[in-house]
């Protein structure tokens, strides 16, 4: 009688712990901005500002770039980019990307281009890398012998442009080869677009003016 009393209680102070554990929220930090933060929590993602608690009880206390201050039932945790709180820690498998949106509502993202930096404007709407045949002459690109020459759609209307497979294209460590683009002849269009040739690769999530490009 003695000896399962003790294995009750044993049980019981088993199932406490456990449920102690089980109530602290597993948190991820996904993207970092100024007074913002994109969190992964409990495996939902949550968009804080400064101030802001999440449904499971985690306040954004400070945020920039580098690292991100948070608040759980009084105690303060730092924590820095693809760092999380977890019964076990591991760097996520597959690279992955937050874009915040500009005052315009547009995404723009640093990534390279044959390993040349570039700054590129995310545009779903392009079925292609779209660029300037001074931009492509600047990077480096041989369209005049190697392009296919034909006719893109432009916002100006169709132009002479001439397709090429670009052998590498990266954005946030994401890595894309062989990837078509249009060269445009002319100073036109003026930013480079990352189009659906390299987005295709990629799952792409939006919310709250945040842009989500995942490695499949």
């Amino acid at each position: 009688m003695r000896s399962r009393l003790l294995a009750g209680l044993c049980l019981s102070l088993w199932w406490l712990l456990s449920a102690a554990a089980l109530a602290v929220p597993a948190v991820e930090v996904v993207g970092l901005f100024k007074d913002r933060a994109m969190l992964r929590i409990d495996g939902e993602d949550r968009f804080l500002r400064v101030g802001d608690t999440s449904r499971e009880g985690v306040t954004l206390i400070y945020a920039d770039t580098q690292r991100v201050v948070l608040e759980y039932e009084g105690e303060e945790i730092e924590l820095n980019l693809s760092n999380r709180i977890a019964s076990s820690f591991q760097v996520p498998s597959k690279n992955q990307l937050s874009i915040p949106s500009d005052p315009m509502g547009q995404y723009w993202v640093r990534g390279f281009i044959g390993g040349h930096p570039v700054n590129f404007l995310v545009d779903t709407g392009a079925s292609v890398i779209a660029m300037s045949s001074v931009e492509a002459t600047r990077l480096g690109i041989d369209f005049l012998t190697e392009g296919q020459v034909g006719m893109a759609q432009t916002a100006q209307g169709e132009a002479v442009s001439h397709f090429v497979n670009i052998p590498a294209v990266e954005v946030g460590g994401i890595e894309v080869r062989d990837v078509r683009a249009a060269i445009v002849e002319g100073s036109y269009p003026r930013n480079i677009l990352l189009g659906m040739s390299y987005l295709r690769h990629v799952d792409i999530e939006q919310r709250e003016g945040i842009l989500m490009l995942r490695e499949k």
